[in-house]
């Protein structure tokens, strides 16, 4: 195995035309998604849109995770250019936004193009439908643009393993030293795959494992300091985040607070989402799994720790979800190549069944963005951001006020962009407080059925897409009143007035 392993490695994985036309799809649904005003978690703003804003132009909303020391900084300092320039161009829109999910598209496009290399020493055939699987699949690219811990790990660790793989059979010190810094970097992002690492790791060692280690040992440590460097320049010790997270997520149980689920609720999950199209996918997975082990390996270690902690979300194992896509993948190519050889006269050519393959690839897709479990996502937290967005484009904005909102944070500088006074009114006494305080805000965020507590001068302006929601349920709603702001937000602003509340 080892002689057609090192032949085809040889070869640079972009020189195949396929491949750039599937990167250019992958791209364009990429691209499509992150023109969309999409949140799947609040951890994407509150966690890394905000502080990266708040390096940018000073102001932002603190989640209470920072005031504790449990999030880290390399990843809020890797959106601040995007950010920058897009706040630098047009101050005023929602280009900053749009220009880093558009980086993070960019950055998205690895994962094709690593799904390529993973399966090029199986044939050209398994390696095209792996990297069409991984444009189009929907738990890919939806992941991908998001600004979150779980899409760059994927756009981290996924190259990594490829190259994981080139080391083992051409152990190039330059390729050591960036699959090193890759998994620095992954372990940076999400401390949580490192089973997960130390299992790439190993891999890439193979009998070559003398010329490897070192540097990949120095890569590592690049990335190590690379990550500690980010938490030093924002003014905090570099790393103690992981440790303060480990002793009050796990040692302390506080993830517990945000919910529970038993230890099988992955397993459960993961078929639910795939929905009908598991009974695809998981033969397919086995198949793929018997030529490639290592990647099978590589899921169950990302699924098995965090099956163990008791708080889990869909996010934190998407890597490993992806993985057995991966698989699946090379199984389904693996299979058809496998027909072809039994039935030479009943199969069609290799370029036709390549074609068929991956249209039924895409019906898969469709099938589970459609399904019951992931359809939601398409339009998570819409209604809340862009309503964020709505009230900061409202002509003159001198002043915004957030009343009786339901959860908080509910407000994202990073989002309503705009740099004026934030009140908070929240509580039985909101309704005098929003009158007493009427002259230093003139937009209100507020429910619908508030209207008649607040000040008669503001008037609705757009329920942004809840039309169709029960008028109880209007929750994020844009109030205007006409005239300036007069004065400043006092004991009303918002961060202090949040954590007053013990928010």
């Amino acid at each position: 195995m080892r002689g057609p392993f090192k032949s085809v490695l040889k070869s640079a994985v972009p020189a195949d035309r396929a491949l750039l036309a599937i990167l250019a799809i992958a791209l364009a649904f990429r691209l499509s998604l992150g023109s969309q005003m999409t949140v799947l978690h609040a951890d994407e703003v509150w966690q890394y849109l905000e502080p990266a804003y708040g390096l940018v132009t000073g102001s932002w909303v603190r989640a209470w995770e920072f005031h504790a020391g449990l999030r880290g900084w390399f990843v809020p300092v890797l959106l601040v250019p995007p950010l920058a320039l897009g706040h630098a161009l047009s101050p005023d829109t929602q280009l900053h936004i749009y220009l880093m999910r558009a980086m993070l598209a960019v950055i998205s496009l690895g994962i094709p193009i690593a799904w390529y290399d993973l399966a090029r020493p199986l044939g050209r055939g398994h390696a095209l439908i792996a990297a069409w699987v991984a444009a189009i699949w929907c738990e890919v690219f939806y992941f991908g643009v998001r600004p979150s811990a779980e899409g760059l790990g994927m756009a981290l660790l996924f190259p990594a393993m490829a190259l994981a793989q080139r080391v083992r059979y051409q152990p190039q010190r330059r390729n050591a030293l960036a699959l090193g810094l890759l998994l620095a970097l992954g372990f940076v992002v999400r401390f949580h795959y490192l089973p997960a690492i130390a299992l790439i790791a190993v891999w890439s060692l193979g009998r070559n494992w003398r010329a490897v280690l070192p540097m990949l040992t120095l890569g590592f440590a690049a990335g190590i300091v690379l990550g500690g460097l980010c938490d030093l320049v924002t003014g905090h010790v570099p790393l103690l985040w992981i440790w303060r997270s480990i002793a009050f997520n796990v040692v302390a149980g506080g993830a517990a607070m945000f919910g529970t689920q038993p230890p099988w609720w992955f397993a459960q999950f993961q078929i639910e989402t795939w929905y009908w199209t598991a009974l695809a996918i998981v033969p397919l997975v086995a198949i793929g799994a018997w030529r490639r082990p290592m990647l099978l390996a590589i899921a169950v270690a990302i699924y098995i720790p965090h099956s163990l902690i008791a708080h889990k979300e869909y996010r934190f194992v998407i890597l490993g979800a992806t993985t057995l896509v991966l698989l699946a993948a090379i199984g389904s190519a693996e299979l058809c190549d496998w027909l072809r050889r039994r039935f030479p006269r009943a199969m069609p050519g290799e370029r036709s069944t390549l074609i068929v393959l991956g249209i039924a690839w895409l019906g898969l897709s469709l099938a589970v963005s459609l399904a019951p479990t992931f359809i939601m996502y398409w339009g998570q937290g819409d209604k809340a951001f862009s309503t964020l967005a709505i009230a900061g484009e409202q002509p003159g904005v001198c002043g915004l006020g957030l009343y009786n909102q339901p959860n908080h944070p509910a407000l994202a500088i990073s989002l309503f962009n705009r740099p004026v006074p934030a009140l908070l009114f929240d509580g039985p006494e909101a309704p005098a407080q929003a009158h007493a305080m009427v002259s230093r805000y003139n937009v209100m965020i507020a429910a619908q059925l508030d209207r008649p507590a607040l000040p008669a001068t503001f008037h609705l302006v757009e329920c942004w897409h809840q039309g169709d929601l029960p008028i109880d349920e209007r929750r994020q709603c844009v109030f205007v009143r006409s005239g300036g702001c007069q004065g400043d937000a006092g004991d009303f602003t918002y961060q202090p007035a949040m954590e007053r509340r013990g928010k």
